[in-house]
This record gives structure tokens, C-alpha cells and sequence, in this order.
């Protein structure tokens, strides 16, 4: 199987330049529903264009619908689902349980991926989605390659994905609150704050980015994800520029290539475009160097190290350094700053070698070189004056470079459409009638005139065909052709291209009133989603983790999370007051550990530990598999609206958790969908959740607390958030997530 390299493409331009630089596919989204909302994404025209393109070049595209969706917004989503579908795509990339439903139901020709928010960690949540019509499985970026290659090895014919460079989120990816409850922009929706990278009090009295990640460069490594049969390399990056897009595209593609000395030169080259330091993270096993507390932003690549400052006769000061690259003026220098933080940068005004001292626009490699030092007044230049022999420099943009990867141009008249279309003509004396049939819907149209006896009759054929194929610019590109001409008649190419074109508009008209009328269909059956249910629903449930007290209160019912470790004698000695009892599992179990927590799901089970909160999909299906009915969903499954919620209670679920990320408007919309939803009324919400602790612990005057729970590294508020849910509803306090 040979393996897929996958770009981003924020935009159209920088999806045609990820082709050009060597990938087989990009992935994109249009204005709504996608992780990356700031990004300036596609219209509907750019999409089919790119369609369109990919096609003709033997390419893939794939659409980005990788958010979660309240009630309210899924007539829209359901809206731009049917567009997407209609052109055509690879795949759709989804996240919310309940878009995936509505697709396969309603829109079966999309293959369906599932995105990373989805949390898919290990081989039972990569089954459990595969059998939810799951083609490819997203895997979290969390994963090592030992771990990766037993689900691969396991997982059947569904296809893994794996990110290989770029951005790395400091909390496990779909499990992120930060943004939504501190400033009401969800990650889960697209919008992140990025409150990982804003610097924090620490512990040691000072500031620190203490949760701002390194960015994931795997390099030759990417070798081994082939190796392991992994179906597509996934490179991060739909906020980043065209020139960005490009140039690790090929420095990957190099290396895929087995091409060493041009994937030298590409990670020099993306490197001056942008490059922060980097992590492989967990790949390779246990990893502590994956956070960069000191420095934010684009460094760029190594050139040499400060040999001396000199300066001339008019007291102007000049950078003397050996440069490993070529450089010509205007292009980008920086110094880390002594103290780390924002580096130091200027543009080349003035450059000249050492040994001729006279201006040059351009210098060689291996040269030593002098530049020109900004006469700069800023507080951010002051440094300048005092760096040191051995300081490193950076070239931080390079011109030759955007020489390298322009922007590719693009013809929409050049490339047909990508829905295969029938057409059959037939002539007679009076009519030219023609025929088309795509994507079972079925247009006719027809011309009037005196059509004569031709004198060449055998290129009728010919003269159809070559009408019929001008569809650039269209959706439709030319299929079978099939011409009726008993009278064997002449057919004006003016009658045929008036023809064609009607043929076209009424094929678009009768199209798009099909998409239409899908999406009516769609609507109409998740207003049937919804139910009342005949259970019983607990007014008032407490959930905790293992080891926590039960404060006083009158429990309906007591949630507590074990971990692998925990027995059924651990539960009877610690709680052996609590009447009603369910217990569930850590938020993200690894594959490595998933094993061992099974035996221990199972051994619970014996000894009559019956009822049972799934936390994700892996979990759901393990409790299933064990002929376990009594199950509830905490809110990291989102369950946001009545799709969803429809979809996990035919997994099982009965009853739902609310999650904090709700706004009032959808928490209404729960509290009356005849499902069982509980609500917060109190929770410690875990605003970070990660494999990876902090840099720095949070001084003891912050608000802000982490600390480690179930090998998890939770970062909350000190104080417990209090929630305002609807009236009359069954509640919960959730002190899972507490320090204490």
C-alpha cells in the first residue's frame, strides 16, 4: 500500500500550492462547522474547483466538518453537509456523533473520516468508530509508534491517519475547555483562544509559558508510520500561508522519496519560513523536552554564530558571522533575545563579505559576511548592543525561497467537473433532443429547427461528442454518449453548444432541488429523533474519582472513576455506604494500558458492578461487548443534539451528562428533547487535560491549579465553577476533576 502524504489548505491558493509541492491530498473546509474558523477557508465555488483540479491531476481533496453542533445550528450544518456532498469530495472529516449519522443515512455517497477531536487513542475506539461507517480513523497525536503499529496491526480494513508536523495543542485534542469556558470560544467549535500559549504565574515566583507546546516534527521518522501500514501522513497547519503549506509538503515529500540531500535542503528552506522548536513528542516513547516556556513565534533556520560586532568610520555597527547559507538583502535575520522570549529580527538593508567590504546584493554560502545592524531606538533592540561572540543567528525569510514556491495559477475553464454525466442526443427534421442522467437525477432539453440531410453524415458523431465535452468550468464532465440519428441529419455546432447549455442549467436546477429536498428529508427525521423515555431519572447524582470523599448530601446516585488498578474490594472497603453506585473509567486510556483496564471492567462485572458511565466510544463498546445494559454517557461524548443524542441510544446510552460547554440556548433545547440529560450545577471543569505536565506548576497565588489524577495532568480553577441549568432538571456535582 503505498502511502498518502496529507496538506493542509486554509485557503484555495495554499491547496494548489500543497499539490504542486508533492501532495496526494489536502484537506479543507468551507466557512462553517470547522476547527479552524479563523482560518480564511473555501467558498463552495473554490471547493468545486478544487474538486475539479484534484480529479484531473489524480488527486484527493478532503473537507474538513470536525466540530461539534447544537441544536440550533443543525438545520444549517445538515445545509452545508448537502453542499459538500454534492461536490463530490474524497471524504468529510466529522467530529459531532450526530453529523456522522445524518451523512450516512442522507448523503451516503460521502466517506466518512473520523477527526481527531473524536479522541481515538486506541484500537477498541478505532473499531467502535469503524463500526459507526468510519473509513479512516484520525489517531490522537498522543500515541507512540509501538502503540500505533498494535492498533494498525489489529484494526482491519479500517485506514489510520497520523499528523507528522506542526502545532501540537497542550491538552489531549477534543478534550480542551479553556477557550470555551474562559472566553465563551470553544476549541470544539473552532474558535481557540489559545490559552496555552499566554505566559502564567509559576511556581518559581516568576512567568511562564508553562503549557506552550513545542511544534511535532517527526522528519525520517514518518519512515516508521510506513512501515507500521499507516494510510495517510497528516501535516498540521490550515492557519498558515501558502509559502508554509509548500515547503513542508516537500520536505516531506523528499523524504518519502528516499531523496536525503533534497530533504536537507527543504527543512533549511521551511525553516526560514517558519519554524518554532520541535518535539516528536511520545513517538518514540517517554519524552520530557515538549514544552517551550521561554519563546513563542517563528525562530527560523541556523546560519552561523556571531564572530564579532565591528564598526565602520561612520560609527554604524555590522553582524560579522560565517553564514552557512546564502543570503541577499531583504531577506530575514533573528537573534534570540538574551533572556529569552521574542526574538530579535531585521531585514537586510546592507550586506557586504568580510574580506571585499564593499556592498553586495548577494552573498555565497560558506562565506564569512557582514550585515548591517538596524540604527534602532526601539526597547526591543537595546540587546543588540550587548550579544556576544558564539550568539546563534537565524534566517528567518528567505526570497530565494518564495522564488521556489509561487503561487500556482489556476483556469476554471481548463478542468472539467467531477460528476460523471450520460448524455443521449437524437436528431430529427424538427428537434434536436438531448438526454442527461447523473447522480440519478434526470434532465431534458431540446431545440427546434431544420435540421437537413448532412453530407457527411459519419462526423455527426464527431461534431456532438466535441459539444458535449466542453464542460469546463461546469460540475459535469462527459460520461457515456450515446446519438439516435436515423435520418442521419446535420447538427449545427451553434444548435449544439445552445443545447449543451441548457442541458447544464437545467441538470444544476434539478440538482440542487434534489440536495434541497435530501435536506428536508434529513430535518424531518431528527425531529423524530426525539423521545420520552420511561426511566426513572436521578434527581440529584455526585461523581468523583477514587480516593475522594463522599461529602454529605442526599445521593441519588454516586459516579466514581477507577483506573486499572482499582478492585472490587478497593470500592467495598472505601464506600461501604454508598447504596447506588456506578462506576466509570478515565477519560483517555492509552493503548498500551486498555488491556489491562478490560480485565478490570471485567472483573467488576463479575462481582456484580453492573452500571457503568462510558466516558468515550472505546469504553461504550467494551461495556456493550460484556453484555452490560445500564449504561450513561458523561459529557466528553457530546451529545449536543437530538442526531447525537439519537445515535448513542442506539450504542446503548440511557442516560447523558450535559457539557459545560453548553450555552443556555442548547442546555434548553436538552432539558426538553425527551432524552434523560443531567445537568452541572457544580463542577471543578477541567480546563486542560494532557498526558504532558506542565513546565511550570502555577504559583499558590494563582487561580489556576494542575495537578496529576489517574496519570492524567488536570488544569483547573481553584474554586469550583457553579452552573445555572434549566429549572425542574435532574442535576449533578462533579468533584471528579478536583485537586482535593
Amino acid at each position: 500500500m503505498s502511502v498518502e502524504l496529507l496538506s493542509p489548505a486554509g485557503d484555495f491558493d495554499s491547496a494548489l500550492a500543497a499539490f504542486r509541492a508533492g501532495a496526494d491530498a489536502v484537506y479543507c473546509s468551507l466557512a462553517e462547522f470547522s476547527a479552524r474558523a479563523f482560518a480564511k477557508n473555501l467558498s463552495r465555488d473554490e471547493l468545486k474547483n478544487l474538486i475539479r483540479y484534484a480529479r484531473a491531476e489524480n488527486k484527493k481533496v478532503y473537507v474538513a466538518f470536525n466540530t461539534v453542533i447544537d441544536e440550533g445550528d443543525l438545520e444549517r450544518a445538515v445545509e452545508q453537509l448537502s453542499v459538500i456532498a454534492s461536490c463530490q469530495p474524497s471524504a468529510v472529516i466529522v467530529q459531532d456523533l450526530g453529523i456522522a449519522r445524518i451523512a450516512r443515512e442522507f448523503f451516503p455517497s460521502l466517506e466518512l473520516h473520523a477527526s481527531t477531536q473524536l479522541v481515538a487513542h486506541n484500537l477498541e475506539g478505532v473499531l467502535a468508530l469503524g463500526e459507526l461507517g468510519f473509513k479512516r480513523v484520525v489517531l490522537a497525536r498522543e500515541l507512540s509508534i509501538a502503540e500505533i503499529t498494535s492498533i494498525s496491526k489489529r484494526c482491519g480494513d479500517i485506514e489510520l491517519e497520523c499528523f507528522i508536523h506542526g502545532a501540537l495543542c497542550y491538552s489531549i485534542s477534543g478534550l480542551c475547555l479553556f477557550s470555551a469556558m474562559e472566553k465563551n470560544r470553544s476549541g470544539n467549535r473552532g474558535k481557540c483562544a489559545y490559552y496555552c500559549r499566554l505566559p502564567y504565574e509559576s511556581e518559581n515566583g516568576g512567568k511562564s509559558l508553562a503549557f506552550s507546546m513545542k511544534d511535532f516534527r517527526l522528519g525520517d521518522d514518518v519512515k516508521k508510520l510506513v512501515d507500521a501500514s499507516v494510510a495517510s501522513l497528516k501535516i498540521e497547519g490550515r492557519m498558515k500561508s501558502p509559502l508554509y503549506v509548500a515547503a513542508a509538503t516537500a520536505y516531506y515529500r523528499a523524504i518519502l522519496d528516499g531523496d536525503k540531500s533534497a530533504a536537507n535542503v527543504a527543512l533549511k528552506n521551511l525553516e526560514t519560513v517558519y519554524s518554532r522548536r520541535t518535539t516528536d513528542l511520545y513517538f518514540n516513547g517517554a519524552n520530557s523536552d515538549v514544552i517551550d516556556e521561554t519563546s513563542l513565534g517563528h525562530l527560523g533556520t541556523f546560519v552561523g554564530k556571531l564572530k564579532r560586532v565591528t564598526k565602520d568610520r561612520d560609527g554604524r555597527s555590522w553582524l560579522r558571522f560565517h553564514t552557512m547559507r546564502a543570503l541577499e538583502r531583504h531577506d530575514g535575520l533573528q537573534i534570540p533575545a538574551p533572556q529569552g522570549g521574542k526574538p530579535l529580527g531585521f531585514g537586510i538593508t546592507e550586506m557586504r563579505t568580510a574580506i571585499s567590504r564593499s556592498n553586495q546584493f548577494e552573498v555565497p554560502a560558506d562565506c564569512d559576511v557582514e550585515i548591517l545592524l538596524p540604527d534602532d531606538e526601539r526597547e526591543e533592540f537595546k540587546p543588540l548592543k550587548y550579544v556576544k561572540a558564539g550568539t546563534n543567528i537565524y534566517c528567518s525569510m528567505s526570497n530565494e525561497v518564495k522564488r521556489l514556491y509561487p503561487v500556482p495559477s489556476f483556469r476554471p475553464a481548463d478542468y472539467c467537473g467531477y460528476a460523471k454525466t450520460d448524455f443521449k442526443v437524437e436528431l430529427t427534421p424538427r428537434l434536436i433532443t438531448v438526454t442527461a442522467e447523473v447522480d440519478g437525477v434526470l434532465a431534458k432539453a431540446s431545440v427546434e429547427g431544420d435540421f437537413t440531410q448532412a453530407k457527411n453524415p459519419e462526423r455527426t458523431y464527431e461534431a456532438i461528442e466535441k459539444a458535449f465535452s466542453k464542460l469546463g468550468g461546469t460540475d459535469y464532465s462527459l460520461g457515456s454518449l450515446s446519438v439516435i440519428d436515423s435520418d442521419r441529419l446535420f447538427a449545427p455546432m451553434s444548435f449544439l453548444n445552445d443545447l449543451r447549455r441548457d442541458i447544464i442549467e437545467e441538470l444544476d436546477y434539478l440538482r440542487d432541488k434534489a440536495r434541497r429536498d435530501t435536506v428536508d428529508a434529513a430535518l424531518e427525521a431528527t425531529e423524530g429523533f426525539f423521545e420520552e423515555s420511561n426511566q426513572k431519572l436521578p434527581k440529584k447524582t455526585l461523581k468523583i474519582r477514587f480516593g475522594q470523599k463522599v461529602p454529605a448530601g442526599n445521593w441519588d446516585e454516586v459516579i466514581i472513576t477507577v483506573s486499572e488498578e482499582i478492585t472490587p474490594e478497593d470500592i467495598r472497603n472505601t464506600y461501604p455506604l454508598v447504596s447506588s453506585l456506578r462506576l466509570s473509567v478515565p477519560v483517555f486510556t492509552s493503548e498500551i494500558n486498555y488491556q489491562k483496564l478490560r480485565v478490570a471492567i471485567k472483573r467488576f462485572t463479575r462481582e456484580g458492578y453492573l452500571k457503568w458511565e462510558a466516558v468515550d466510544l472505546a469504553t461504550l463498546k467494551t461495556l456493550k461487548s460484556l453484555d452490560i445494559s445500564d449504561i450513561t454517557a458523561d459529557w466528553s461524548l457530546y451529545a449536543f443534539n437530538s442526531s447525537s443524542l439519537a445515535e448513542l441510544t442506539d450504542l446503548g446510552v440511557k442516560r447523558f451528562v450535559a457539557s459545560p460547554e453548553n450555552g443556555s440556548e442548547n442546555l434548553l433545547y436538552l432539558s426538553e428533547s425527551g432524552y434523560l440529560v443531567e445537568f452541572l450545577a457544580q463542577q471543578s471543569t477541567p480546563l486542560f487535560i494532557s498526558l504532558t505536565p506542565p513546565a511550570q506548576l502555577p504559583s499558590k497565588e494563582s487561580s489556576l491549579v494542575s495537578f496529576k489524577a489517574n496519570s492524567l495532568w488536570v488544569t483547573t480553577r481553584r474554586l469550583p465553577r457553579v452552573f445555572n441549568p434549566p429549572r425542574d432538571v435532574a442535576t449533578r456535582i462533579d468533584l471528579s476533576w478536583s485537586q482535593e
